[in-house]
Formats: structure tokens, sequence, C-alpha cells
């Protein structure tokens, strides 16, 4: 471990100016044997482009990224100027801490800085000091230091109760996100604690470092007028698990951090980290580097700085909303809970006050926001569980996520090459990760991270080699450099030989047999071993997407969510804009047939620029065909761009949220009077069977469309009255409950008495029982993510539909889900995986 000796320690300096300052900390450097003399100008570089300064007196400067090759070794000098160095804004630096950093061990001297930042008092002895011993004692861990804000919380008054935290993992951020959710429900004030520290319970960040294990017993204290009624449902949601999964189900999310096996053989130089991942790619390295954020210190205007700081968080959370429902459809609720959780590290009330708070102080909203963040970011870092310390690096993306909209300078880093390569980085951010494209990166390495993480987890889910925590010394690969990256030995192999490439080429066979023979036989028809056909679409949201449908082996599109067109901007797109993104989609198609969903706003997904009043429980509000009435411009406007765009292709226009005759019959009346104003060809018209109205009353809507699509995220919601979103139900809400499959089974059989067919879109049909199930109540169609095409076919192709038939009746006089897929799991152990 990095120890700072008293030769690195400076004691009673001067110095006119920050220049000079950081000129003599840099000497120092160089003195000790750290950095090149020119490290000194990358110093002075660096503090051009972003302030070093982090408050209470303490300045850590530091060279650029390019000037790595400087660094002689990792190490870092403590200067001190008793008398303050005005480091910009009136604020005067006593302790300089000059960095050098060619590996990640300077990082538990920084992180024991945050502890002197939250302590004024200490930071004025350590800046006037004149014992070296009294500064290495602190960096060097010996004497202890407060953690910056533990004295924000304090216990109140008030009826308790006594609870454990949830098991394996503990009050991480998952169920800490269920537990603020549940806490704001109440006006009451509520605290929990743990040992002695007291977290604030309607406070992410708060909860999250109070590091409480799985196991370990907390109390719950409320006060105030509803104070019982709180207690009362936060017993319940620790009772509930605070939507952890349940714990047989861990290993396959959460795999145990492993080590690369002793035992791997490669020629080339080995770089050692942990396994997040499966599998094996070969390719050139690319280091993948992030935008630089530049804000003000101060700004003359506060009451505008409030404004810009609350405009920046309002259009932070909506971007989260969207990447939260743009990932949910991809990737699952489960995976897609991080973004979530990161809602509420956004909406953290103590990090907002104090942000506001340093505003009134005089400095600018970028400036606050990056100090609040920051500052706990690396208190979270210090925590001793590696899995909620990893929730720094959340905390991190949460807040360059703000700061990004209120940085004064931004300057954007290399880009990736149109090749595919292997990513290199110190770490990414989730929505980093989220937005890569399987297509072009090849695999992920990270110096940091761990296999806990969410980084990781989002890897896994798009089917991303990764291997995290290699250290630094992956960043001193150049560009374009040969590697292999190991994903299942947790190894990253730079120069591999003519050997080691073929032996990834064996290890990527076997690993990926399965899944290339699904590729192979993508285009192959879903056709049982007793020769019953079902269609697999595919789900898509934009224009690229459809190729990507088509090329995946998807047999049409089964559900174009075209509000995605929508979200994201200030404006809605115009009749041109929508038509030419769907006769794109048409024309990508090349005569497979594709589902335009009208407008499904409303719910979970928010336009602000549409204006819409708040709703108390918006799921039952105005949203999906209900909205298309009320903005009829709107759906007027969709509709002609559709039905423009049908002269192209087959095009079939769907309804969402359809609960009764009247509705699709009025939808059905705006339909055909926008056609004949274009006098253009009828299409297939269908409505979304997402509610339980639509069901009883599917026998009447039968005979006015051509098809249903069973929207089974939304039916589940319905049927069994728990949001799908909800911090502690929702892990409940699974579609393979038997009372909605007795849902589609009714609706499956007014379609076959009406004489037309049903489909399913929603995320069961991609589920391995789902599938199975689906098809054997009745449902001929399913439509599923892109990249569960392939495998989804090929399940379909291993079974036999009187075995998926007699399952299907089975599964509806089953109890609950986990019997219905209890049952799946025994009856097709052997078909390609079905669980």
């Amino acid at each position: 471990m990095l120890q700072v000796s008293e030769s690195q320690v400076r004691l009673g300096l001067s110095a006119p100016d920050k220049t000079e300052a950081i000129r003599v900390a840099g000497q120092a450097m160089v003195d000790s044997g750290l950095i090149e003399p020119g490290y000194i100008d990358s110093m002075l570089g660096r503090e051009a482009v972003s302030g070093t300064y982090l408050g209470s007196g303490i300045a850590i400067p530091h060279g650029l990224p390019e000037a790595r090759d400087l660094v002689r070794r990792t190490g870092v000098v403590v200067v001190q100027f008793p008398h303050g160095v005005d480091w910009g804004g009136g604020e005067p630096a006593r302790l300089v801490v000059g960095i050098a950093a060619k590996s990640d061990e300077h990082i538990a001297v920084l992180q024991r800085l945050t502890g002197v930042l939250g302590d004024p008092a200490e930071a004025e002895r350590l800046g006037t000091t004149s014992d070296p011993r009294a500064i290495m004692a602190v960096l060097n861990g010996e004497t202890p230091t407060a953690p910056a804000t533990e004295s924000a919380v304090v216990p109140i008054d008030g009826d308790s109760v006594a609870v454990t935290a949830p098991s394996p993992h503990g009050l991480h951020a998952r169920p800490a996100t269920a537990l603020v959710e549940v806490a704001k429900r109440f006006r009451a004030e509520i605290a929990v604690r743990h040992g002695g520290t007291t977290a604030n319970a309607k406070s992410l960040i708060s909860l999250l470092r109070l590091g409480a294990s799985g196991g370990q017993p907390l109390t719950v204290t409320a006060s105030g007028e509803d104070a019982a009624a709180a207690l009362q449902a936060i017993r319940a949601a620790f009772e509930a698990g605070l939507d952890e999964p349940a714990p047989t189900a861990a290993p396959a999310e959460e795999p145990a951090p492993r080590t690369a096996p002793a035992d791997l053989d490669y020629d080339g130089r080995v770089i050692a980290g942990i396994s997040a991942s499966p599998g094996v790619s070969t390719g050139p390295v690319w280091k993948f580097q992030r935008e630089e954020l530049t804000v003000a210190e101060t700004a003359p205007d506060p009451e505008a700085q409030h404004r810009r700081l609350d405009q920046a968080l309002a259009a932070a959370a909506a971007d989260l909303r969207n990447l939260h429902e743009e990932f949910w459809k991809k990737a699952g609720a489960a995976k897609a809970a991080i973004f979530k959780a990161h809602q509420e590290l956004l909406d953290d009330p103590e990090m907002v006050a104090e942000a506001h708070a340093l505003i009134d102080r005089g400095k600018s909203a970028g400036w606050a926001w990056r100090a609040v963040y920051e500052e706990r970011a690396g208190t979270l870092a210090q925590l001793a569980d590696p899995l909620l310390a990893g929730r720094a690096a959340d905390l991190s993306d949460v807040g360059r996520r703000v700061l990004r909209l209120l940085a004064a300078v931004t300057e954007t880093m290399a880009a990736l090459p149109d090749h595919p390569v292997i990513l290199l980085a110190e770490d990414l951010e989730p929505s980093d990760t989220a937005k890569l494209d399987p297509a072009k990166v090849l695999g992920l390495c990270t110096a940091g991270g761990g296999a806990t993480s969410h980084t990781a987890i989002i890897a896994r889910s798009l089917d991303i080699p990764a291997v995290v925590a290699a250290g630094p010394s992956v960043l001193d690969l150049e560009n374009g450099r040969a590697a292999i990256l190991d994903g299942d030995g947790g190894v990253l192999v730079a120069d591999p030989s003519e050997r080691d490439r073929g032996h990834a080429a064996e290890a990527r066979i076997k690993v990926g047999e399965r899944r290339e023979a699904e590729r192979l036989d993508r285009y192959k028809p879903a056709i049982t071993t007793d020769g019953k056909r079902v269609e697999v679409a595919a789900n898509i949201s934009d224009p690229a997407e459809a190729v990507q449908a088509v090329e995946a082996g998807g047999e049409g599109v089964g559900l174009m969510r075209t509000e995605f067109l929508f979200l994201q901007r200030d404006l809605p797109p115009d009749e041109e804009e929508q038509f030419a993104a769907y006769q794109t989609m048409v024309r990508a198609m090349n005569g497979l047939p594709i589902i335009l969903r009208t407008l499904d706003i409303g719910g979970d997904k928010n336009v602000p620029y549409l204006r819409m009043p708040a709703e108390g429980n918006p799921f039952l509000g105005v949203r999906g065909i209900r909205l298309c009435f009320e903005r009829e411009d709107l759906f007027r406007t969709q509709l002609r761009a559709m039905l423009r765009a049908s002269v192209e292709g087959p095009v079939r226009i769907m309804y969402p949220m359809i609960a009764a005759p009247a509705e699709l019959e009025r939808a059905k009346m705006i339909t055909e009077a926008v056609r004949r104003e274009l006098d253009v060809p009828p299409v297939e018209l269908g409505i979304m069977i997402e509610v339980p109205s639509a069901v009883m009353m599917a026998d009447r809507l039968a005979r006015e469309v051509s098809f249903f699509s069973i929207g089974t995220n939304d039916l589940t919601q319905y049927v069994l009255a728990m949001d799908r979103l909800h911090p502690v139900l929702a892990p409940q809400a699974d579609g393979l409950h038997p009372a909605v499959l007795r849902m589609v089974e009714r609706t499956v059989d007014a379609a076959r008495r009406a004489g037309i067919w049903v489909g399913a879109c929603g995320g069961v049909a991609g589920d391995p029982a789902g599938a199975v199930l689906l098809s054997g109540l009745g449902v001929t169609e399913l439509s599923v993510a892109i990249p569960a095409v392939p495998s989804v076919k090929a399940r379909l192709r291993a079974i036999t539909m009187a075995d998926a038939e007699r399952t299907a009746r089975e599964a509806l006089d089953c109890a609950d889900a986990a019997e219905v897929r209890a049952l799946v799991r025994q009856r097709f152990a052997d078909a390609g995986g079905v669980s």
C-alpha cells in the first residue's frame, strides 16, 4: 500500500499565486523521483482545463492523461502553504497534494482526504502544523478521520421497528432505492440506524453510506402524523425483500468475483483481472475516453444559478426515465432497475439541498453540483463492502449527467473507430455501457470496477465479454494493439501468439456452440417437431432496428414503438419526419409485415411538451388511445404518415390500451377518415390486449379487427394489481402467473371463434418458459427483443406443440408463477434451456 514518507511532506512554504504553488509542488515531485520535469507543464495545463481545488483549503494538482508517460512511479507529495495561496474565487489552499498516477495505489490516500474535507478544524490543523508526522498519520491511515457528512443526519424521536438488512448483499443500491421510494410516500421524518450511524430513509446516498451488509440488524424510527403507517409499510417492504431477487437466482445475476485460473496457458502478456461477463474475443484494443467538463467556480446571480440547477436536474431526470424505459424493454426490469436507482440518486434531498446552499454562498450551479456529488462519491468509495463502494461509480454517472447540462466548456475526447474493438477504460459508468453497440465492441476490459458492478450486469445483458479490475497497466496498451479478451478466464492477453489465437478460437467455438447454431438457423421458421408453426417477429423502436430485426431472423416486426420518435425532444415530429421514418422501416422489411403501434404516451412515459396535467395514478389515467383522443391533431398526423408509408409494403396499424368497444369504434372512424383523405388502400387494423376489460370484451372486439396482440407487461400489472415498476412488488408481477395465463387463454378462444390471429409482444414472449406456454395456449406470433429472436425460434423447434399445449393446460391450474416455472422446467429440462 502506498505510504507518504517524511521526505514527501514540505512544510512552511509560500507562493505568490496558484501557478507558482503548482510549480513548487511539481518540483517536489521531481525531487522525490515521481515525475519527469516536463510533467509540471501538464499539471498547469490540467489546471487551465479544470480546477483542482477540493475545498477546506486542499488542492490536488495533477497532469493531463496524455502526460502519463512522464510519470516515473505512482506517488504523492504534500506541500504546505500556511498563509494560503489563492486558488481562484478567494479560496485559499493551504495543503497542496501533488499527484503522480501510473497506477491506482494513490487512491487510498485521496480517499482519506475526503474525511479532512468535512472537518474544517482538522483541515486548519493540518494546514498550519509544524509536525510533518501529523500529515503523514492522516494520509497513511494511522489517524482515522470522520466521513465528510457523518453528522448530516441526526437521530429522531419517535416509534421504531427492528428490521434486518436484506440478504445476500445488504442495503445496496436496489434495496435502498426500494426503501427510499416507500419512505417518500409518507410525510413523516424517517431515519434508519445501523450501529452508531443514522441515515435519512428518504436519501439514497445517506442509506448507502450506512454500509449495512446482508443480515445485519437495523432500526427504523419515524416521527410525524403518519409515522405508524410509514413504519408498517417499511416493515412490510423489508419482509418482502426490498426488491431483492430470491437468493437462488443471485448467482446467475451477480456471480461471485473470481480471479483468473492459475492454469491458463497463454504465450502473450497476460493481464489478470476478474471475470465479469463470459465469452472470448480477439481484436485490437482501443482506449475509451470521456469528455472533459469545465465549470466556473463563482457566478454573480444566485437566483439564476438556482434555476439553472433545477432545470438541469429536471432534464437529467427525464433522460433517466427514458433510459430506464428503453433499457427495460431491451434487457428486462431487473437490469433496468439500475437506472431507477439513478433516478433516486438524482432526487436525493440532502444532495440537492447542499448544492443550493453552495449557490447561496456565491458558487455557480455547475461548481456547486460537482462539489457535492464528488464528495459523496468519495465517501461511498471508502466503504468496506465492495458492492456498496461500487455505487460511487453510479453516483459519478448521475453527477456527470447533470454536469453536462451545466458545463461552460465540453471537450469531447477520442471517439471509437469504425471497426470492432476491445474497449479499455479506467471504469465505465452504467449509462456508458448501456449505449454500447455489441456489433462494434468485441469486449470490455476496465482497470477498476468489480463483477458485482452495474456495468458488469449490463455487459452480461448485452452479451459483451468483460474483464474488470485488471489494474491500470491495461491503459498503457496503445490503440490498435492485438489482444485476446478471455471473459471466462478473467484475463486480457496482449500480443497473443498464433497458439494463443488458436486457443481463443477453440474456446469461442466451445462456449458459443449453441449460440452459433441458433444464429445459423435464424432464418428457419419456428416449426415444432410435430409440425406446428409459430411466427417469431421482433420489437423495435427506431428505423435502424428494422434492418437488425431482419438480420436476426425476425419474420416481421410485431411491435414498432412509435412513441420513441416523440421522446427526448422539444417538439413532436411532423408528418414528413414520421413518414420518412416509417417508410425507411417498411422498405427495410423487404415485404415482411410491420405492425406500427400508434402513440402510447402516458403511464411511465412522459413527454413534457405535451403539457399533460399531473395525475395521481398515470397508469390509470390519460395514456395510449385516450391520449390520442385528447390530442387528435397528433393522432391524425401520425395516421397520415403511417398510411402513406403503407403504400411501400405490408403495414398493420395497432391501437394501444383499448378498454372498450366504443374506443375501438372511434379510433377506426378517425383512421378511415384519414385514409379516405389520402385515397390509399385499407390496411389491417389490430389492438393491444393489455387491460382486463379488453379480455372480457374480446369476443366483441374480435369482430372489428384483423388481429390481437397481447401486451403481457401491462396486462400482468393490471390483472395482479401490481405496478411493474413498484420497488417492492415488481418481482412478484410475473407474466407467467396462472391468472395472466387464463386471460391469454380467454383472449385466444375469442379470437379463434372470430377467425383472427393472436400475437404477444410483451416480455413474456421472449422468456424461455413464456415462449412455450404462450404457444401452447394458441398464440401464433411471438414478438421479442431482437437479440432473442434466434434463441426463441430454436427453442420452439426443439419441442412438440402437443407437449406445449398439455403443459399450458396444467399451468392454468397452478397456484402461482413459481409453480408454473417449476412445471415447465421439469417438463422441458432438455429443450434448449427452458426455465
